[in-house]
């Protein structure tokens, strides 16, 4: 089941946590083998651009108070709303 590819204990322990010291290499988002993405590296590069001109002049990412996350609904992972401010 492809919801689970990046959940294995055995490579991705504790896989309910958002963890920056993870192994990019071990994860499965854009395939693997045969099976990658072909838009995979294109989509890599847009989104360390758009990161880095977000935080180019930022100094400070916290919860947006008053606001709660929404956890997304299986078989996405991660949140669905992730309210923010960016300073």
């Amino acid at each position: 089941m492809w919801a689970s590819a990046n959940r294995d204990e055995a490579v991705f322990g504790d896989s309910d946590k958002f963890r920056l010291d993870r192994d990019p290499k071990d994860n499965l988002l854009y395939g693997r083998g045969i099976h990658v993405c072909p838009g995979a590296q294109l989509a890599r590069l847009e989104l360390r651009i758009m990161m880095e001109e977000l935080l180019k002049g930022t100094s400070e990412v916290a919860p947006a108070p008053g606001h709660q996350p929404m956890l997304a609904i299986y078989p996405a992972s991660g949140f669905s709303v992730l309210p923010l401010r960016i300073g």
